[in-house]
């Protein structure tokens, strides 16, 4: 506990301090939480290619599932 109150000087001072260091944080929080959000889209954008990949991958395995059966019938 300080012994004497601070000065409107020494208290502006920090008032200032503590403005700069808010405005500091706020714009380092601002740029991380950008970069997340650009990391993020990322990933589901990458997700939406493996989901579409995936499905092709589906849909012509049961093509070629049909068109297996269809000459197992058709030579048997």
């Amino acid at each position: 506990m300080a012994k004497t109150p601070p000065t409107e000087t020494d208290r502006n001072t920090h008032l200032d301090a503590l403005q700069t260091a808010v405005d500091e944080w706020a714009e380092t929080e601002k740029t991380r939480l950008d970069n997340e959000v650009t990391f993020l889209r990322a990933v589901l954008s990458d997700r939406k290619a493996s989901n579409l990949g995936t499905k092709n991958l589906a849909q012509t395995s049961a093509l070629l599932q049909v068109e297996i059966n269809d000459f197992l019938n058709a030579g048997g």
